[in-house]
């Protein structure tokens, strides 16, 4: 299936066990900055969230900017916010994402 939308994301900072990344969607002039993606582990796959504000102090944070996760826009930032992370640890489609992520957590600290 071809892309209906243009999506370029680039990983801003590793922000605990996830990436911070930042999405552009050229066609409509959307610029997301905050989603978060984590690298798979023995639990879960690939998870991307939209970002979140919080309330100072309170614990209650409401997303900023939400998205009907079954439409083409949000699979295609789903899909480029994923590959650059990816991109960001050196993976390829064909590497193991799992024992990656985990060897790249690892490094961190030597």
């Amino acid at each position: 299936m071809e892309n209906e939308y243009e999506v370029e994301a680039q990983v801003h900072k590793r922000v605990g066990a996830g990436y911070r990344v930042k999405a552009l969607v050229h066609d409509i002039g959307l610029y997301i900055n905050g989603m978060m993606v984590f690298p798979p582990n023995d639990e879960h796959d690939w998870s991307v969230y939209p970002p979140l504000l919080g309330r100072a102090g309170r614990g209650v944070y409401r997303y900023t900017v939400e998205f009907n996760k079954h439409a083409p826009l949000w699979e295609e930032i789903h899909e480029a916010c994923i590959e650059a992370v990816k991109s960001e640890l050196g993976i390829s489609d064909t590497d193991d994402d799992i024992s990656y992520a985990q060897e790249s957590d690892d490094k961190e600290f030597m």
